[in-house]
């Protein structure tokens, strides 16, 4: 029970801090999964063709691929949280633009413009984020960013079920949400990044920093576009009902969620990349697990589900927490971008990659592909680790620790003297 108590101390140690910056993650990621799905849901009413639905889709993914490239710039010009605020009001004012038309060819711009928005807006997040940790916490906050983000991504769905007789009202709502998030975020008392120090980085140098957090964000988009954009053609394919092929690709999500915090833990009391290999290992297993247990349906469907997912799904946040440990801050907004750029070079590739095996080779080929990435991911991880079986880690961040004590979105506002009240104080001290 000791043990418990002392873990739960640490979670909301770690929480507290970080209460706004998380709240505000929550209602984009259950803004933008509202979208991506109600996208995706119109779409297929208005029957289009799935060649043109997939390249509209996939366009999102472009988008932010483009601002892994480019957004940098904006945010070491004007800082983390001005340019988490101008995205995020720019997504909001896009999403209201779709009931002005639903010409494939609009969509496919505002899909595109979507994509790009979300991908600084997460490079401002996770820059962010893994300035304020250090190499002794980084997993956990990590692990709980992810947990905020699959959370919010899941509520997100539900707005599916909003009745919409005009096909405004969701658009209307989801833009809502968008500018929702800004007000906790843009009030946070948790100091942003310094903006002056920021530097470029080429992709070469920052591979080279750790193959193995780079790579293994590869994988991790071949794992996870794989299991959302091919997850719900196999159970289908395998037989099952509609409330089990739901079941599968919830159950999948909910167990890399269950797993966030324990394996995060765990990383950060050893060598990422063996964690890194664990999680690959257990995925070699899990998964012809699953191709035997799933069409069982019923709790077998259930638990092999949440297995995987608790491999598939946890294998990023481990890979730039193992990054993030070999970086300064000046080099973490563009290692950032180079990180949400490796994911997305997996995201596009992997469902297009092994779709076209499982129409040649059958449904299986989807678990198989679970198998062959991670076997090898594992080879590729060992050959390094013996080339480089110690890593000078960045012990100490450059810039202020967590606080222990619990922060607030409104402490500043909330106090007698506000930021420009302290600014003249301390200055009239100066002169005196």
């Amino acid at each position: 029970m000791e043990i418990f108590y002392a873990s739960l101390k640490s979670l909301k140690a770690a929480v507290s801090p970080l209460s706004a910056f998380l709240t505000g993650t929550a209602f984009v990621c259950c803004g933008y999964a509202s979208l991506n799905s109600t996208f995706a849901l119109r779409l297929s009413q208005d029957q289009t063709p799935l060649y043109v639905s997939g390249f509209i889709l996939a366009l999102y993914y472009l988008g932010s691929v483009l601002a892994s490239m480019t957004a940098s710039r904006f945010i070491n010009k004007v800082g983390n949280i001005r340019a988490f605020s101008a995205f995020t009001s720019l997504l909001s004012a896009l999403v209201l633009t779709h009931i002005f038309s639903a010409e494939h060819s609009y969509w496919a711009v505002l899909r595109l413009s979507e994509g790009y928005c979300i991908g600084t807006i997460s490079m401002c997040l996770e820059s962010w984020l893994n300035t304020r940790a250090n190499n002794k916490n980084r997993g956990v906050i990590m692990s709980l960013y992810m947990v905020t983000t699959y959370l919010g991504s899941s509520l997100g769905q539900l707005f599916l079920n909003i009745p919409d007789h005009t096909g405004y009202l969701i658009f209307i709502l989801i833009s809502i949400i968008f500018s929702v998030a800004l007000i906790p975020v843009s009030l946070t008392a948790l100091p942003a990044p310094n903006i002056q120090i920021y530097k470029s980085m080429p992709y070469k140098k920052a591979y080279q920093i750790s193959p193995v957090g780079f790579v293994g964000c590869i994988a991790s988009g071949l794992l996870v576009g794989t299991f959302y954009l091919l997850g719900t053609i196999y159970a289908s394919n395998l037989g099952l009902s509609i409330k089990d092929v739901s079941l599968f690709m919830f159950f999948g999500v909910i167990g890399g969620l269950l797993a966030q915090f324990p394996v995060g833990k765990i990383s950060d009391m050893t060598d990422r990349r063996y964690v890194l290999i664990a999680i690959c290992a257990a995925l070699c297993i899990f998964a012809p697990l699953s191709y035997f247990l799933a069409p069982r349906g019923g709790l077998s469907l259930i638990i092999s589900a949440m297995l995987v997912g608790s491999c598939i799904f946890t294998l990023y946040p481990i890979s730039v927490s193992h990054i993030n440990d070999l970086v300064t801050d000046e080099q973490r907004v563009h290692a950032s971008g180079l990180l949400i750029l490796s994911q997305n070079i997996g995201l596009i590739s992997g469902p297009i990659i092994v779709s076209v095996a499982m129409s040649s080779l059958g449904n299986w080929f989807f678990i198989a592909s679970f198998f062959v990435i991670s076997v090898l991911f594992i080879v590729f991880a060992v050959r390094h680790i013996r080339k480089k079986p110690d890593i000078k880690y960045i012990s100490i961040t450059p810039t202020t620790p967590l606080p222990t004590a619990p922060t607030h979105a409104f402490h500043e506002l909330a106090t007698h003297d506000g930021i420009l009240d302290k600014a003249q104080k301390f200055f009239a001290e100066k002169n005196d």
